[in-house]
């Protein structure tokens, strides 16, 4: 696997979208749960009464006096203000949807798109939801302006384009599958669901896939949950920002690099071939793009037989990309 730059046009509308989506999740945040309510006026038994509605629940305020007329104008005025406000970064996202559809950078796939929105939207992306397996490479893609890119040859044998096609991975802890199956379920009631003891995986109509790997929280096993993670805005196929919380570059390049040195079927020896050359591509992507040296990263929450690895993983990068050495 390979990688290049994105061009500086590419990467100046990528910022501006991102920034303008950092802002519409900002407002949304603080906001909308202030102005979700609606007030209205109410006559009874010859008085009027300032009710405050939210879902089903209603709520009397106060009879009509100058002070209850001036909080209700200055409330809808605000409301009116962040509605504005909301539907103008909105436009601004939409109106960069072309530039990003006519782009080269790699774009994620729309179900894909769909579940991390979701779970953004539910605020458990991050904190009980990360990002893990192929689809993290969107995530440091935004991260450095870079596109990664297969060989031909790696293609033909494992086509890491089609796997993210029908996959996403995610990482929790045990007892939060219910969250996840219930908010994938809102947003495409074909989701079927199957698996057991820490492995999930739920399939909808279109034939793919979002695969859940839990362990209890205690568990040796539940270390993914507790290393470095990044946050990144990567773009989908219709050209909408898409977040991602997911295991940080280092964390995932070692983790395939060791994964690559343990197969222990011998069929899987094409499969290590593959997951050594996107540790070296991603580790040379961490030195030279975002400028830090692979080994001198936190892996303090990595199993010691991982972590074990990095120097190996250091070297090997080097000689594979024939660049300058890094600092060990």
């Amino acid at each position: 696997m390979e990688y290049s730059k994105i061009s500086s046009s590419e990467v100046s509308i990528a910022k501006m979208q991102r920034e303008a989506y950092a802002e519409l999740r900002k407002v949304a945040r603080e906001q909308g749960e202030k102005f979700e309510s609606s007030l209205y006026w109410t006559s009874q038994n010859g008085k009027e009464y300032l009710v405050r509605k939210k879902g089903h629940e209603r709520k009397v305020l106060g009879t009509r006096v100058p002070l209850m007329e001036d909080f209700y104008k200055k409330y809808n005025d605000e409301k009116t203000e962040v509605l504005q406000k909301i539907a103008a970064l909105k436009e601004k996202i939409s109106l960069g949807r072309d530039q990003i559809n006519r782009s080269t950078m790699n774009l994620v796939p729309l179900d894909s798109a769909r579940v991390l929105r979701k779970l953004e939207g539910d605020g458990t992306l991050g904190s009980v939801f990360i990002v893990s397996g192929l689809q993290c490479i969107y995530a440091y893609e935004s991260q450095a302006n870079v596109r990664f890119k297969q060989n031909l040859k790696d293609k033909d044998v494992y086509n890491i384009t089609k796997a993210t096609e029908k996959n996403l991975v995610l990482l929790g802890s045990a007892g939060d599958e219910d969250k996840l199956f219930d908010a994938i379920k809102q947003i495409d009631p074909s989701y079927k669901i199957m698996g057991g003891k820490g492995r999930y995986r739920a399939t909808n109509s279109n034939g793919f896939s979002v695969d859940l790997v839990c362990s209890a929280s205690d568990c040796k096993q539940n270390w993914m949950m507790s290393v470095p993670r990044v946050e990144s805005v990567a773009f989908c196929e219709s050209g909408l920002p898409v977040p991602f919380v997911s295991l940080a570059p280092h964390v995932y390049a070692l983790y395939k690099f060791w994964q690559s040195k343990n197969h222990k079927d011998k069929q899987q020896d094409i499969k290590a071939e593959i997951d050594s050359k996107q540790a070296y591509a991603i580790t040379d992507m961490v030195k030279h793009e975002l400028g830090r040296c692979i080994t001198q990263e936190d892996f303090s929450a990595m199993p010691e037989c991982v972590s074990a690895y990095k120097d190996q993983l250091a070297e090997e990068t080097e000689k594979a990309y024939s660049l300058e050495t890094f600092d060990l």
